[in-house]
């Protein structure tokens, strides 16, 4: 898929993405505009009901009897002498709990004319009570006097929620998994997309790296063949000699790849035996010579570890050591020196294998050691590879419980490190 494409898609998800958010943010507002409606018309219903309560207890044969009674007794009839406070806060809990409203909520009846507060349950809540939205004149129930009934609830918004927390979780439940499926999607067909990228490039290298040999091969062996040279021993053996060389050099490029197939292939198992790290790396090194001589590579063996011997797959361990190696003769174009190093920490040996390379940028350090990928070289186009050699290191050193890391710096050149444990049991 075009780079073109992708973007399209991910700004057309996104802006899809952005609106359904909206819209569900929209009509959670909605939702709960509707509930606080709701809520209100609650606390009118439940008030209505205790005011024809308290009219009906008012008209009430045995209470008038009783008011008459009072108002001997008394030169003025009080608001708490006709609404009782004890049948107020009764009937309040009732009728409010009625409404699945009997939560946490203050009253009091107090003259608006003076803000005097009369009765009820208000301690520390006067200015809330006396802003409160519902506010219910009793003047009905008692005259004279500018007498109203008013409530508030500290935790409305709290009730509200908790009324419609299920619906609520599930809205937010899906908006979640749907945002993480979101970014899944799209981190997904970006990682595809530059595997895919990785894998075109690996093919288009792997062809050159295998058409270069071959086709040099078969340039010498025509010039062999050819009458002039048959007759000149000398140009024979030159020619011959760039055959063998190409062949060496095919040869190792296949032998990377199956290395990597080998590994990847689950059936694969280690043969774990005694190994000696100072023998594989003299063998390593015996490997090169011939390169070492023909390029004038200096390598430092300092082999101090006391006890080099370990449990792991010898085949293995000597194809981390010849890659890391080879990287650093390909990597040091200008008379390469390599130092390997190896000493003993508790439980294991440590080799390290330095050069004074091209380095590599601190930006590319974290990737360097991921499939096929490989760190731009800039000017350095004659160094070749598939991005498999440090990728196979670290899953062979990895099978093997150890470390792998890098210290480098552009220009300075690059030391890996490597860990491997004793492996005893």
């Amino acid at each position: 898929m075009k780079k073109k494409a992708i973007v399209f898609i991910v700004i057309l998800t996104s802006i899809s993405l952005l609106g359904i958010v909206l819209t569900q943010l929209y009509w959670v507002k909605k939702a709960m505009d509707l509930k606080e409606e709701l809520f209100d018309n609650s606390v009118r219903i439940a008030i209505k009901s205790v005011s024809n309560q308290l009219m009906d207890n008012k008209n009430d044969s045995v209470f008038q009897q009783y008011l008459y009674d009072l108002s001997c007794r008394k030169p003025r009839l009080d608001v708490t002498d006709v609404i009782i406070p004890k049948m107020l806060d009764s009937l309040l809990n009732r009728e409010l709990g009625s409404m699945s409203l009997d939560d946490n909520y203050y009253y009091a009846i107090y003259n608006k004319a003076n803000s005097r507060f009369i009765s009820g349950n208000y301690d520390g809540k006067q200015e809330e009570l006396l802003d409160s939205h519902f506010q219910f004149s009793v003047a009905s129930i008692y005259r004279p006097g500018d007498y109203y009934l008013s409530i508030y609830f500290p935790a409305k918004r709290s009730i509200m929620l908790r009324q419609m927390e299920i619906w609520l979780l599930l809205a937010v439940f899906f908006l979640v998994v749907l945002i993480i499926s979101f970014f899944y999607v799209i981190s997904t067909i970006l990682k595809q997309k530059k595997i895919s990228e990785m894998k075109t490039d690996f093919i288009n290298n792997m062809t050159h790296e295998f058409k270069t040999p071959l086709a040099t091969s078969h340039l010498a062996t025509e010039m062999i063949l050819r009458s002039e040279i048959l007759k000149n021993p000398e140009r024979i053996k030159k020619y011959a000699k760039v055959i063998l060389d190409e062949n060496i050099r095919l040869q190792g490029q296949v032998e990377q790849i199956l290395q990597i197939a080998t590994l990847e292939n689950s059936k694969q198992r280690f043969k774990m035996k005694k190994a000696n790290i100072h023998t594989i790396l003299e063998l390593v090194v015996e490997s090169l010579e011939l390169r070492i001589k023909e390029h004038n590579i200096k390598i430092n063996l300092r082999l101090e570890a006391k006890n080099p011997q370990i449990i792991a797959d010898r085949v293995h361990v000597m194809n981390v050591f010849y890659n890391l190696v080879d990287n650093a003769i390909k990597y040091s174009p200008e008379k390469p020196k390599i130092d390997i190093k190896t000493w003993n920490t508790k439980g294991g040996v440590h080799i390290q294998i330095k050069d004074n390379g091209i380095g590599i940028d601190l930006q590319y350090q974290k990737n360097i050691f991921k499939n096929l990928y490989r760190v731009p070289t800039g000017n350095l186009h004659e160094v070749r590879g598939f991005g498999l050699g440090l990728y196979y290191a670290k899953t062979v050193i990895d099978q093997h419980n150890g470390r792998i890391g890098l210290e480098s710096e552009l220009g300075k050149g690059s030391a890996f490190d490597v860990y491997l444990p004793y492996n005893k049991e």
